[in-house]
């Protein structure tokens, strides 16, 4: 496959790891002492080009082009020395052509627990601020194939750590895919109902670890335990995550900005 420069990087040491002695809750419960990343991120270290395979962060999707993700990166800006995500814009950890930048891609084979600390510049049930998992196989050439299914079929996973505006908490979610395309069907596990009030305007920690031995992930808020779940037919071990930051809505278009204190990753 050709991510295995992936598993190459957890073998290597993390050339831009950060060692931390406070190692999150969801970290210490697996034995995820290796810290792999840790970033407080900044306009800075946005992609001007969304190119090249050298900055840390890339504004928009590999879903859109070029140009529409430079012009979103308008909406950037850093603030009080944190990111700061206006309304209709995010960024991913991958380039836009599913490449890895300079931040690692996460292992599902090898296990992990992600983390997030941020909060939103105001409370409105409109803010659908998110912090998800993509599979980065998941691409254009479709390397998200698996040996034993037809020709064409693709499967991937999405994990949704954190999304406001469902109700007074976080929302947690994975959703399994699967299918030719554009027949794509879904399989979707959250915690909706089980949540607990959130003020968003106070900063918190928003987790996840994935222990690919018992295929469960666990969902953290300020170092507690949340919400488990044990996907049917997960597919996760099988590929590679990036992440991303979207700063949405829930159709009202209120505006708000989503602030990023930092992200840090775990594995063994």
């Amino acid at each position: 496959m050709k991510y295995v420069f992936a598993s190459m990087l957890f073998a290597s040491g993390f050339a831009h790891a950060i060692t931390c002695t406070n190692l999150p809750e969801g970290a210490t419960a697996l034995g995820y002492t290796t810290q792999v990343f840790y970033d407080q991120p900044t306009i800075a270290e946005v992609s001007a080009s969304d190119k090249d395979t050298t900055s840390k962060w890339y504004p928009g999707t590999f879903a859109h082009t070029v140009a529409s993700n430079l012009a979103s990166r308008e909406l950037l800006s850093t603030v009080g020395g944190e990111l700061a995500i206006s309304l209709g814009t995010g960024i991913s950890s991958e380039t836009q052509l599913s490449k890895v930048g300079v931040l690692p891609f996460l292992s599902g084979a090898q296990g992990f627990y992600v983390e997030v600390a941020m909060h939103l510049s105001t409370n409105d049930s409109d803010h659908f601020a998110g912090f998800y998992l993509g599979t980065v196989e998941h691409d254009l050439a479709k390397h998200d194939h698996l040996s034993t299914d037809p020709a064409g079929f693709e499967r991937w996973t999405e994990i949704d750590i954190m999304e406001s505006g469902y109700s007074n908490g976080s929302l947690e979610s994975v959703i399994d895919w699967a299918g030719i395309y554009p027949h794509y069907t879904e399989k979707t596990y959250n915690s909706y109902g089980h949540d607990v009030a959130i003020n968003w305007t106070t900063e918190h920690r928003f987790g996840v670890s994935w222990n690919p031995a018992t295929n469960t992930l666990q969902y953290y808020l300020d170092d507690k335990p949340t919400w488990k779940v044990v996907p049917p037919n997960a597919v996760i071990k099988n590929f590679h995550y990036f992440l991303v930051l979207e700063a949405s809505s829930h159709g009202s278009h209120t505006p708000y900005e989503m602030m990023v204190h930092y992200v840090t990753a775990y594995t063994k």
